[in-house]
């Protein structure tokens, strides 16, 4: 099937190609960023949680009104669920993008190979054509030789 697409709408794909390219870099970088200070932030608020838990401890101890504290500890507890979910999120965009650039290199070996296969077998058809043309030249000798001996023998054959 033909390619419909001019040049220059061709070019402009190409262009387009290349920016989503950098822009996949982009995010590829700035994912890694958020998953750091994500990673950072888990820690503190692993560690506030913590000292939370320690204090409800003591106030328990003490038997004195948890519910702030208690409160605060829910708080934390979701907020530290969500940024699991969120460095869980990112770690998917990160092993989506290897297996994306995998996939395009992949891609582009085997766009490599496909070129190198035509191009032998460009090569294989020359060959096959130069040989057919020796097998033809060969198989016209045969027969003029075939001939000249049946020519020959006929003439020796007249002269017994």
């Amino acid at each position: 099937m033909a390619d419909s697409k001019t040049p220059e709408e061709r070019k402009k794909i190409e262009e387009i190609g290349k920016m989503t390219a950098l822009n996949q870099d982009e995010i590829v970088s700035n994912t890694r960023t958020v998953i750091q200070g994500l990673d950072t932030l888990k820690n503190d608020y692993q560690q506030i949680l913590n000292t939370l838990l320690l204090s409800m401890k003591t106030i328990k101890i003490e038997n004195g009104d948890t519910n702030l504290v208690e409160e605060k500890t829910n708080i934390l507890q979701r907020s530290l669920e969500t940024i699991e979910l969120g460095l869980g999120e990112g770690q998917v965009m990160m092993d989506l993008s290897n297996y994306l650039q995998k996939i395009e290199a992949e891609k582009q070996k085997l766009r490599a190979q496909v070129r190198r296969l035509c191009q032998e077998n460009g090569w294989l058809r020359d060959e096959l054509a130069t040989t057919q043309q020796k097998l033809q030249i060969s198989e016209q000798k045969v027969a003029t030789l075939e001939e000249e001996k049946k020519h020959l023998e006929f003439m020796n054959d007249e002269e017994i």
